[in-house]
């Protein structure tokens, strides 16, 4: 099962690459947000970009002890657009424990997409997850 997580985080990530690279990305589903206490963001590289993206939970997964950010992002723009987030996770000495990053594709104006992003080291304790840059393109 672990050697499945894996290899599947391993995907995740060659595929936020090659997203990254194209332009492209990844869709999400409609829920409410849900805020947690342990969650910063940080300033933003686009700050209309950055205002789409809200950090609703920040925890470590139960099953591979990595460090996981729930975001909600809200297309504010009037265009489809393709919407590429990064997220560090800190511990509580505010030391970086990793990053991760998400992708949302093709979201149409005022939609909204929840996504998940995951660091690849494990974590223990109190951890801070804080949105570090927010990327936000029409979609071609």
């Amino acid at each position: 099962m672990f050697l499945y997580v894996a290899l599947a985080a391993v995907v995740l990530v060659a595929i936020v690459v090659a997203l990254v690279l194209s332009g492209g990305g990844g869709g999400g589903e409609e829920t409410p947000p849900e805020r947690g206490p342990s969650q910063e963001q940080t300033a933003p590289s686009e700050p209309d970009a950055r205002a789409d993206v809200e950090l609703t939970t920040c925890s470590v997964a139960s099953s591979t002890g990595w460090p996981t950010a729930e975001l909600r992002i809200t297309n504010h723009s009037s265009q489809t657009s393709d919407c590429l987030i990064a997220v560090e996770f800190v511990d509580a000495d505010g030391v970086r424990i990793a990053e991760g990053g998400a992708v949302a594709s093709n979201l149409a104006p005022d939609r909204v997409a929840n996504e998940s992003a995951s660091g690849l080291r494990q974590a223990s304790g109190k951890i801070v997850c804080r949105v570090t840059d927010v990327t936000r393109h029409a979609s071609p």
